[in-house]
C-alpha cells in the first residue's frame, strides 16, 4: 500500500528518538539569594515515575562542574562562589542512564544577591531616640564581615512614624548609629531601617518595625 513506506518510516524515525529529551526539564528554576547565599532551586517536572534525581552544575574556566549531583533536593547551594563572578548554573533531573535537558540561571552574586535586612537596636533618651545598626552577615565568610565590607556606599535608610499615624520619616544615614531628635516627648515612634547603596540606589528589605516611647527633657 502507498501509505506502508511513510508509516514505516514514522515509527523508525519514533523509535530512534534518543533518550535525551524525554524526560521532561526540571520546573520553575530560579537563584533564591540572599546575603550571598545563593541557592538554585526548582520544582520536580510533572513525570510518572517518582525516583527523579538531579544534577547541579555551574560554569568554572569554560566547562561545567558538578556540584549536587544525583541529589533527590530540589535545590542546590551555591555559596561558594565568587561574589564578583558572572556565572551559569543549570540542573537536569535523571532516572536511570536517562536525562532531561539542561534548565540554565544566568547569575551574578555581587549585582543579584538580595541585600537582607539589618539589625537595630533602640534607646529611648529624653526626646529622641538612639539607634545602632549591624550590616547583615554574608554567608561563608568570617564572623565580622558583613555587606559593608563588600559594598563601598553602604547606607542605611531608615523610616520612622508615630504609632497609629500614616505620616513616615526617612533619613539616611552611612554610619553605624544615628539620633532621632526633636521628637515629641511621651510618644511612642515606630521605626525599621534597610539597607542602601548610595551609588546604585538600591535598597534591601526592610527590618520588622521596632516601636520605642520618648521620655521628655524633664526626666
Amino acid at each position: 500500500m502507498s501509505w506502508a513506506p511513510s508509516v514505516a518510516g514514522w515509527l523508525g524515525g519514533f523509535l530512534l528518538v534518543p533518550a535525551l529529551g524525554m524526560i521532561p526539564p526540571p520546573e520553575k528554576v530560579r537563584m533564591n539569594s540572599v546575603n550571598f547565599k545563593n541557592i538554585l532551586q526548582w520544582e520536580v517536572p510533572a513525570f510518572p515515575k517518582t525516583n527523579l534525581t538531579f544534577t547541579a552544575q555551574y560554569e568554572s574556566y569554560r566547562s561545567f562542574q558538578d556540584h549536587c549531583k544525583r541529589t533527590a533536593s530540589t535545590q542546590c547551594d551555591f555559596s561558594h562562589l565568587s561574589k564578583y563572578g558572572d556565572y551559569t548554573v543549570r540542573v537536569r533531573a535523571e532516572l536511570a542512564d536517562e536525562h532531561s535537558e539542561w534548565v540554565n540561571v544566568t547569575f551574578c552574586p555581587v549585582e543579584d544577591t538580595i541585600i537582607g535586612p539589618p539589625e537595630m537596636q533602640i534607646e529611648s533618651l529624653a526626646e529622641s531616640l538612639h539607634l545602632r545598626f549591624s550590616a547583615p552577615q554574608i554567608e561563608n565568610e568570617p564572623e565580622t564581615w558583613t555587606l559593608k565590607n563588600i559594598y563601598d556606599s553602604w547606607a542605611y535608610r531608615v523610616q520612622y512614624w508615630k504609632n497609629g499615624t500614616n505620616e513616615k520619616f526617612q533619613v539616611v544615614s552611612p554610619y553605624d548609629s544615628e539620633v532621632l531628635r526633636n521628637l515629641e516627648p511621651w510618644t511612642t515612634y515606630c521605626i525599621q531601617v534597610q539597607g542602601f547603596l548610595l551609588d546604585q540606589n538600591r535598597t534591601g528589605e526592610w527590618s520588622e518595625p521596632i516601636c520605642e516611647r520618648t521620655g521628655n527633657d524633664g526626666e
